[in-house]
């Protein structure tokens, strides 16, 4: 009998010790990567079209308010309002085609590597430049769980 009363409470401890790890792990959230390489592959498609029809406000949209823009030979934008003020489609027009080449998502940050070809067109005068650039872009998953451009770094492939 006594030693029962001394194997009774070890295993009444490991039959609860047991329980609550089973419980954590439940508790832990499901992550969908594919549905998160989908969404941001739809985002992608998001940055061709603002940029194909000029449209300013769809990008402010989708990068984060402390997005930095790592243009080639230039230095760093940092922030919403710098990448507002460099972009400038009132004097450029783009005919780009976005093809994504790779995405990999770690947690609540992703990485997009892809390729841009097309041309860029000068309003005034239609002085068009070929395009044929990559970039790689990070992502961060915002509180609401959607995607938006936290950093990105471009230059040519010619």
């Amino acid at each position: 009998m006594k030693k029962f009363l001394t194997i009774f409470p070890l295993v009444i401890l490991l039959c609860f010790t047991f329980s609550c790890q089973k419980q954590a792990e439940e508790a832990k959230p499901t992550v969908d990567i594919e549905a998160d390489v989908e969404a941001i592959k739809s985002l992608s498609d998001e940055i061709m079209k603002a940029y194909n029809e000029g449209d300013l406000e769809v990008l402010m949209a989708i990068v984060a308010k402390d997005v930095v823009f790592m243009p080639p030979g230039k230095p760093a934008l940092i922030g919403k309002e710098a990448i507002r003020n460099w972009h400038d489609f009132d004097k450029i027009s783009f005919d780009v085609n976005i093809t994504v080449e790779e995405v990999q998502v770690l947690g609540d940050w992703a990485f997009m590597r892809d390729i841009w070809i097309g041309t860029v067109t000068q309003k005034e005068g239609g002085e068009k430049f070929e395009l044929n650039n990559k970039s790689l872009i990070l992502l961060r998953r915002q509180t609401d769980g959607t995607w938006k451009l936290s950093h990105t770094i471009f230059n040519s492939n010619t």
